[in-house]
């Protein structure tokens, strides 16, 4: 990136003093025009002055005077034209140089956000899997299933303080929707579309004993036979 900003820069650092440089050079032709253009007026009057006194003196040395002074006036203007149209034509490639190099940068900077975007999202995927599994630190769970617990096994019970700020990226659990908190028991049914749910929502007040399966599944069980009537 530096490297690209520095080429930037190297390549538009001598434009001002392009710029001002021709600008000083059409003001030199533009003063020189002016004397020019003075100095053809007062040639022309003179020269029309004598002609009136005498129409018939002639004088070829001051009327070609007259017409050198026209002719270097005109070619001193051309060159202040072609001037100005190098002037405008440097700020106007200027000009489309910056635009392309900010058209660039701007697509550059697209692409890395687009870039930092998908690795922050496949990073917050890890973590939702993660978690959904095994969470560890304080004030977090580390969740067994029903049938996981000996029978004489007394349940682990899983207290989070309600209190505690709530992360808007923690991971929802339940048919409530709701992050993990309190007493929390495990369907074990592999394919749960659910998996885990708060002891109250279930209605239950202690972990059961062996395998355990939410309503939807104890549903599925049945239609397909699993649970005997």
């Amino acid at each position: 990136m530096s490297t690209y900003l520095e080429k930037y820069l190297e390549s538009i650092a001598n434009l001002p003093h392009e710029v001002k440089r021709n600008f000083a050079l059409m003001q030199d032709l533009d003063q020189q025009t002016q004397g020019t253009m003075d100095k053809l007026e007062q040639s022309s009057r003179a020269y029309l002055k004598r002609k009136a006194k005498d129409a018939s003196v002639a004088d070829d040395r001051a009327l070609q005077k007259i017409r050198d002074d026209f002719k270097r006036a005109m070619e001193t203007g051309d060159e202040k034209i072609e001037l100005a149209a190098q002037t405008y034509e440097l700020v106007r490639s200027a000009f489309d140089y910056v635009d392309k190099h900010i058209r660039r940068l701007d697509a550059d900077l697209k692409k890395f956000e687009a870039e930092l975007e998908q690795q922050e999202t496949k990073g917050k995927g890890k973590g939702t899997k993660a978690s959904k599994h095994k969470e560890n630190g304080k004030g977090q769970k580390k969740s067994v299933r029903a049938s996981e617990l000996p029978p004489d096994a007394a349940p682990r019970l899983f207290n989070v303080d309600i209190d505690m700020p709530i992360d808007p990226n923690e991971p929802t659990y339940c048919i409530c929707n709701r992050v993990s908190f309190g007493e929390m028991v495990g369907c074990d049914n592999p394919d749960c579309r659910v998996e885990w749910f708060h002891f109250e929502c279930v209605g239950l007040t202690s972990p059961p004993k062996g395998k355990w399966y939410c309503n939807e599944c104890s549903v599925v069980r049945k239609k397909q036979g699993i649970i005997k009537k």
